[in-house]
């Protein structure tokens, strides 16, 4: 059997955001799942978009997510390992000029001068006659077979000799386009670039690339893929196009729905496996019936398969990616979580040591998202916050209460609670003896103390978080509590 080969190749005219890794994961996937190979390339001929700090970033990205190419432009480290996987690098060796001029020699192809605007007038001129547009050679006679500098090369399809070019999707199935709607398309641009229509193919062919996995929204193009490889006598790799991915209202995914640059999930505390589980769920489940969604990357290549993609879209929801985030945080210890946390704390913990954080994190482990959310959940550890009187006047229960009554309540927490050693199980039997001592129910003293003690709108368990605090923090802001209520 042929060797398979997949490939990821981003065009750095743009930062990698979420549908880019996508790709890159699945073709990853298949060429382990098969015992293949995954290859990195560059495809920046694009020159007039080009983004120079994208390629770092690119590179950033694959990194973080372990995404690791067996051969291409980047392998380990930020240094380019193999430059034949850049494409500006194989246009200065003539890669693309060589096969474009050979198309012209055999009247396949010619150079074509049209400025802008005889391709604007031409195309004025077929919306008055309320036609389509379609270039072709023989629309004007501005066109030649010679060299000429500075000017593009177009595909001649009239010459190709055929009314339309058959392809297979491996998901979706047989394509068939007529090349009546199928312009004479440009294959090397002005400046000497290929464009990516042409390089592409080129590319793939010579690095011996046997599937491309890409997005849905290259369906349209594909059609002059296959006449490209048609013409060069070159066997078509087999072709996968992935379903599009739509945000949580059912459009186009966008920054608002979830589609940033991957480094942003980096940079909010997301976990590198969790992102790709999610992803891989994105167009793709085990198709065995199986409710399984948490996968580890071993799982993930081992239950891969090309029959289990599905055709049509798929929905990014942010709430699922922060749920599957949080079942591989609760999966951590909590010295692997204490160092992946070290950039997350609030600023106050800086005069706190290491036992004590890890204390506090093993409280909120099951309640964290993602890291970043850590200021938010564990500010009342390293700091006194002021006092909030409308955590008690928008509580159902505490706000019934008089001022007299919250008071006394209180002033009943701390005389019991100075009587307690401050550990957990000693806590939790003065906090169930102050039930009856009061007559009250948990919802209303729990919460009360819970709020003097926080400031917080939300903590983990009560003796828990009292144990943690220590008993002079905790008995001094129930006694500020009582004289601000």
């Amino acid at each position: 059997m042929k060797v398979v080969r997949t490939r990821f190749a981003p065009s750095p005219t743009g930062f990698l955001h979420v549908g880019g890794i996508r790709t890159a994961l699945f073709n990853y996937l298949l060429a382990n799942q098969r015992g293949g190979q995954f290859i990195l390339r560059l495809e920046d001929t694009d020159r007039q978009r080009f983004v120079p700090e994208a390629i770092e970033q690119i590179v950033d990205g694959l990194a973080w997510l372990g995404l690791k190419p067996d051969d291409g432009f980047w392998i380990s480290g930020g240094t380019p390992q193999n430059i034949d996987y850049i494409q500006s690098n194989r246009q200065k060796s003539g890669t693309y000029q060589k096969l474009a001029d050979k198309l012209v020699g055999d009247g396949l192809a010619y150079y074509s001068p049209t400025t802008t605007k005889e391709l604007e007038n031409l195309r004025l001129q077929a919306s008055k006659a309320k036609k389509p547009f379609l270039y072709r050679r023989v629309i004007d006679g501005n066109n030649s077979d010679k060299l000429l500098p500075n000017v593009p090369i177009r595909l001649n399809i009239e010459a190709l000799k055929r009314t339309n070019v058959e392809w297979q999707d491996e998901i979706r199935g047989k394509f068939a386009d007529s090349l009546t709607n199928i312009e004479d398309f440009i294959i090397i641009k002005s400046d000497g670039f290929p464009t990516y229509n042409f390089a592409n193919v080129i590319d793939d062919h010579q690095m011996n690339i046997s599937h491309i996995i890409r997005g849905e929204e290259f369906i349209s193009s594909t059609g002059k893929y296959g006449l490209l490889y048609d013409i060069f006598k070159w066997n078509r790799p087999k072709f996968i196009h992935l379903p599009v991915i739509n945000g949580s209202d059912g459009k186009k995914l966008s920054k608002r729905t979830g589609d940033t640059n991957v480094l942003e999930y980096r940079d909010k505390g997301y976990l590198p496996e969790a992102l790709l589980n999610f992803l891989a769920l994105l167009g793709w489940n085990p198709g065995d019936g199986s409710t399984q969604e948490i996968f580890s990357r071993d799982e993930l290549v081992k239950a891969f398969s090309l029959k289990a993609v599905n055709k049509s879209p798929a929905i990014f929801d942010q709430k699922r990616l922060d749920w599957i985030n949080g079942q591989y945080i609760r999966q951590l210890t909590i010295d692997k979580l204490f160092v992946l946390s070290q950039s997350f704390w609030p600023k106050q913990s800086k005069h706190f040591d290491d036992s004590y954080k890890k204390a506090v994190l093993a409280l909120v482990q099951e309640r964290l998202k993602f890291l970043a959310e850590l200021p938010q959940l564990t500010n009342f550890f390293f700091e006194d916050l002021p006092i909030d009187h409308k955590l008690i006047t928008n509580h159902k229960q505490l706000s019934k209460l008089s001022k007299d009554e919250l008071k006394s309540f209180l002033r009943s927490a701390k005389q019991i609670l100075l009587k307690s050693d401050f550990s957990v199980t000693d806590l939790t039997n003065k906090l169930n003896e102050l039930l009856k001592i009061t007559g009250q129910k948990p919802v209303v003293l729990f919460s009360l103390i819970r709020i003097a003690s926080t400031q917080a709108s939300a903590s983990p368990q009560l003796a828990d978080t009292l144990a943690v605090l220590g008993k002079e923090r905790s008995l001094k802001r129930i006694e500020s509590t009582v004289n601000e209520v």
